[in-house]
């Protein structure tokens, strides 16, 4: 058996059951991003990712059905020798054993042929140190590299004292005209309205929970 069938996954809780969107159940992502990213995306093959905190390979992974159904090519940045290990083993593409917060995109980028316009980034990388979501957001080429969904978690929900931080990546993405679609109770999730046409994403939301 591989590393994924070994995995119990457990009843999975969608704290983002309000947006009409198909669900995907063979995805492992706690709060949906990937099935978010599937449908803003509409089913798209042969995209790209950048996974910034892989953690383990399957679980509560935002990735990996890209990688498998959609045939996405990606790169995952994770501090953890242990998931660094076990994703290279099980999947496809290449997780990297790096510190986010240091870690040269561009370099990466380039030597790797990633387009200009990447499909998917995910930021969630433990908070030590303080902020270092932001830290790693700073970290990386956005006047370079665009991405057309970008899954940002803020851990506001969790712990309120992250509030300026959160102000702060919504001030950096919003000036670099990504729109923030979503305000999760931890994570915002962000659309670069330059690559996703509207049609792509206003009819799954609820009235009432869209950020306009």
């Amino acid at each position: 058996m591989n590393s994924e069938e070994q995995v119990d996954y457990g009843k999975q809780v969608d704290q983002y059951d309000w947006i009409d969107y198909i669900r995907y159940p063979q995805s492992r992502s706690l709060e949906s991003q990937e099935p978010f990213v599937i449908n803003v995306l509409k089913q798209k093959k042969n995209g790209y990712y950048v996974e910034v905190g892989a953690n383990h390979p399957f679980i509560a992974n935002n990735t990996s059905l890209l990688e498998k159904e959609f045939d996405w090519t990606g790169v995952g940045i994770e501090i953890e020798s242990l998931f660094v290990e076990e994703y290279n083993k099980s999947r496809k593409n290449q997780c990297v054993q790096a510190d986010a917060l240091t870690f040269n995109y561009r370099d990466y980028f380039e030597k790797h042929n990633f387009p200009k316009q990447i499909d998917y980034l995910q930021i969630d990388v433990d908070d030590t140190p303080r902020h270092a979501n932001l830290l790693a957001l700073i970290q990386l080429p956005l006047s370079e590299y665009r991405f057309s969904v970008i899954t940002f978690e803020h851990g506001v929900g969790t712990d309120y004292t992250l509030e300026e931080m959160r102000k702060a990546q919504r001030l950096i993405l919003s000036s670099h005209g990504y729109k923030l679609v979503v305000q999760g109770i931890d994570e915002d999730w962000w659309i670069d309205p330059r690559a996703v046409p509207g049609e792509n994403y206003w009819s799954m939301f609820t009235v009432g929970k869209f950020m306009h």
